[in-house]
């Protein structure tokens, strides 16, 4: 063949390489995504027949996850997808569609399989009969850990990739899935500490005697809400039993605080933080609430506390979803009615505050029996308490040092104060109406990052929004839900305390209230700074309160930021990125 000819076929010889390389890329872009969008399918085929306890089926959605996903990992870790990933435009975009491709199917090997057998296991380790088997709690340890290390795995890969230049739409799914497995990391590593601790607390070598504290959201307190009916559970060798129960106005206000207060915390709280058994949960540190509880019952009665419990009102809600109604007199308190029931009607029935102590413990009490008696669903209880614990709405303490430092960290800790290695935001709700207005209270709160200083240091724009939906004639109501003015609040409007915590180490700043510059005293309690402000609502105002903040020298990264739980179903709290990325 002459040279001429020869400098005229090679173009097309290029062409054609080309466009079969193109061909080539493109099939195996194309069954990549296949596989990926297949697996999701299969993801959401499994967690239903989680749902229904169905092992068949969960089985078959398993090995069809296996399949899908090593097959896209097996095309992402070849040599085509590698030139991918070294392309320009195209390259980031590669290498996340490949670290996807990895995390899914390491999931499906290592994180499903033990899901599978806990799921088919669930019902043996909730109430039966009044007992919980230990035996149970012990065989589930292995699995659920093994899970929870490849969830963490999972998300140490999805970390190791910055979507920020990724397509929008690889981004948004990239992120979603983040935020996805981080939520089921910290629910498996909250599963993981009960089925480490629940033998012991569940009474495995003695008997333990816990406070169950029914928080009242309608007049709120730091973590959650007063304190309202309580009881004491005794576990011994997994059998479960409610003992004494009482109203906690019952306790009177002891002549001197029942453990040491800090000066910080007398002048933040005043001295009835341990000296009324309703306000020991002013502070936000429930692991110190936990405390001052057990100590002014164990003045009053003859039990040894081993730890405290709480759920509030809407936490309840949740777990009769997974119960059933229960029946008190005339009222059935179901999951929808629970809240305005028990929140708000109760208090316009029963006109006589001892008749509203009754009724609330015997729903209570009903609630128990449900739950420790056996129900058709246990993976809908453990569903409802886990949305709950995740909401701040389900709290724990223990006083065995050993247990409690398996719970420290963790959501149902509730700690307000740590090491500091991570920035946090505490912003807190106490009415001081002396009432039940906030049942009529709703409020939003924002904490965003702002910047970020060479040595660490992040700024933060801060602002909570509230506002009053009480009706116009709020003030015709029983004076038990207006307060009747006791404490000053004409009847009808509330006032409600506002602290906000900045990060240990921080500071607090630029306080604004519906944008006019305003003082408040800035504090110390354990190495964070505290604001408070006094705020008062009519009926059908608004508020909103901005602040600025920093953080501590060196802490770069993301913030969580805990919000006290509102009356409505959801979470007010986050996890804001950080400014030093």
């Amino acid at each position: 063949m002459t040279s001429w000819r020869l400098r005229r076929i090679i173009p097309f010889l290029v062409l054609a390489l080309l466009l079969i390389l193109g061909a080539w890329v493109a099939w195996v872009v194309w069954h990549v995504n296949e596989d990926l969008t297949s697996s999701v399918d299969d993801v959401e085929q499994l967690r239903s027949a989680a749902e229904a306890s169905d092992v068949d089926a969960m089985n078959a959605s398993l090995e069809e996850l296996e399949e899908h996903s090593g097959s896209a990992d097996e095309r992402t870790s070849g040599l085509t997808w590698s030139v991918l990933t070294k392309l320009p435009w195209v390259g980031d975009d590669a290498r996340g569609v490949r670290v996807v491709s990895e995390v899914v199917h390491d999931l499906a090997i290592n994180g499903a399989q033990p899901l599978v057998t806990v799921s088919a296991d669930l019902d043996r380790i909730t109430p039966q009969g009044g007992a919980v088997s230990i035996d149970a709690l012990r065989d589930l340890q292995a699995p659920v850990e093994q899970a929870a290390t490849a969830l963490d795995a999972a998300v140490t890969g999805l970390d190791s990739e910055d979507p920020v230049d990724f397509v929008m739409r690889l981004r948004t799914k990239y992120r979603e899935l983040a935020t996805t497995l981080r939520d089921a990391r910290s629910t498996l590593t909250s599963a993981t500490t009960a089925l480490e601790v629940l033998p012991s607390m569940l009474g495995e070598d003695k008997e333990q005697n816990y406070l169950l504290v029914f928080q009242n959201n309608a007049e709120i307190r730091a973590t959650g809400g007063l304190p309202g009916a309580v009881a004491l559970v005794r576990a011994e060798a997994g059998r479960i039993k409610l003992s004494r129960q009482v109203a906690a106005n019952s306790f009177a206000n002891a002549p001197r605080p029942v453990l040491p207060l800090s000066d910080a915390e007398r002048t933040l709280y005043s001295d009835r933080v341990g000296t009324f058994f309703l306000n020991a949960n002013l502070t936000p540190d429930f692991p110190r609430v936990a405390a001052l509880m057990a100590a002014r019952w164990e003045q009053v009665y003859p039990e040894d506390i081993d730890g405290v419990l709480t759920l509030d009102t809407v936490a309840l809600s949740y777990v009769l979803a997974a119960t059933g109604p229960v029946q008190v007199g005339d009222t059935s308190i179901t999951s929808d009615n629970a809240v305005q029931e028990l929140l708000h009607e109760a208090y316009l029935r029963y006109e006589d505050p001892a008749e509203q102590d009754v009724f609330f413990r015997e729903v209570a009490r009903r609630t128990f029996d449900q739950v420790s008696s056996g129900i058709e669903d246990p993976q809908a209880l453990l569903r409802e308490l886990a949305r709950g614990a995740r909401e701040g709405r389900v709290l724990a303490h223990s006083f065995d040092q050993t247990e409690q430092q398996e719970i420290a960290g963790t959501q149902v800790a509730g700690e307000a104060f740590g090491d500091g290695a991570q920035p946090r935001v505490d912003v807190t709700f106490t009415d001081s109406t002396g009432a039940k207005m906030s049942y009529f209270l709703r409020y939003d709160v924002r904490v965003q990052p702002t910047s970020c200083s060479g040595d660490g240091v992040q700024g933060y724009l801060g602002s909570a929004r509230l506002e009053s939906i009480a009706p116009a004639d709020a003030a015709s109501l029983p004076d038990y839900v207006t307060g009747g003015a006791a404490y000053g609040a004409p009847p009808g409007t509330q006032f409600v305390i506002v602290r906000m915590f900045a990060p240990a180490g921080g500071a607090i700043s630029n306080l604004s209230l519906n944008a006019k510059k305003v003082r408040a005293d800035v504090l110390e309690q354990e190495g964070r700074a505290v604001s408070s402000f006094a705020l008062q609502l009519e009926p059908g105002q608004s508020i909103t309160l901005t602040w600025r903040m920093k953080s501590g020298p060196a802490q770069r990264g993301s913030t969580a930021v805990r919000v006290t739980p509102s009356i409505e179903s959801g979470t007010r709290s986050s996890v804001e990125p950080s400014a030093c990325v």
